[in-house]
């Protein structure tokens, strides 16, 4: 499915996404703060549709935000294809 997406990438919106030899980055999370905005591209079928028709480099956001015992939380907003909770 990975490559059916990507093909499809490049060929109606000619985005050519290139593998990235590193696949785990570790970020001290003391430089993260609240509002700090990460982007996220799923390889589903679902997510370059979306990317189509937005024009858009991704298709769904997440938000890191602390609370005020200031733990750090990444925090999004969908509905039930991934997590059990509808919307959360």
């Amino acid at each position: 499915m990975v490559d059916a997406n990507l093909k499809f990438l490049s060929e109606a919106v000619n985005y050519n996404m290139e593998p990235r030899p590193i696949q785990n980055v570790d970020i001290d999370e003391s430089l993260v703060q609240s509002g700090d905005f990460f982007g996220v591209v799923r390889l589903d079928g679902t997510s370059p549709m979306i990317m189509y028709g937005t024009g858009g480099r991704f298709s769904h956001c997440t938000t890191a935000l602390r609370f005020e015992d200031g733990q750090l939380y990444i925090i999004e907003s969908q509905g039930a294809g991934y997590w059990p909770v509808n919307g959360i």
